[in-house]
This record gives C-alpha cells, sequence and structure tokens, in this order.
C-alpha cells in the first residue's frame, strides 16, 4: 500500500467534487450509498440518506488505513477496526473504493 499521505492527497483531490461511495458491509456486499466531499483542512464530508452531513476526520482514516490490510486479510475483525471510531461505515467504504481504483487491495 501506498502511504498514509500519498493516499489521503489523492483521495482528497478526487473528493473536491462530490462522489457517490458505496457503502460496503463486512461481508463485501454494497449496500446503499452516500456522497463525500473534501472541502479542505483535516476532514471529509459524507452525505447521508436523511441529508445529514457527517465530518468525518483524517485521524480516522489513517487510524483505520494503518490496519487495512490484516482487516483486509480477516486477521482484525470489524470490533477491532471500530474501537474508538465513530465513522467506520464511511472511512472502510471510502478506503476500499480508492484502493480499488488504484488497485492497492
Amino acid at each position: 500500500m501506498i502511504p498514509f499521505e500519498n493516499f489521503w492527497e489523492k483521495i482528497t483531490f478526487d473528493l473536491m467534487r462530490t462522489r457517490p461511495i458505496y457503502d460496503y458491509t463486512s461481508s463485501e456486499r454494497q449496500d446503499g450509498h452516500f456522497h463525500a466531499q473534501y472541502k479542505g483542512g483535516d476532514y471529509i464530508f459524507c452525505t447521508i440518506d436523511n441529508g445529514k452531513i457527517l465530518q468525518v476526520p483524517k485521524k480516522e482514516f489513517r487510524s483505520i488505513y494503518a490496519k487495512w490490510e490484516k482487516y483486509v486479510s480477516n486477521d482484525l475483525s470489524r470490533t477491532f477496526l471500530e474501537n474508538n471510531l465513530r465513522f467506520t461505515k464511511y472511512t472502510t467504504s471510502i478506503i476500499r473504493h480508492y484502493l480499488n481504483q488504484i488497485g492497492a487491495n
């Protein structure tokens, strides 16, 4: 995998425009979608079905990205991945989306 800061740069550049992101369940199936956009700073903004906008901090992306390889190889359960994080559903879906795009998953 590429270093996190390089990954963050790639996703924030692409998310300068609002993008639909599919929700992925732990079983890898798509389960609806939300919209993500980067507006500067250390947050990605996610608009969910009810219109609520969530500010997902960079530190949550960094935390999950660091554990990603163990997570996808089933060496780390989603429960441990989610420990002390609030936006796991959104961070995992965005990370999966972009790693699939750059062929690093």
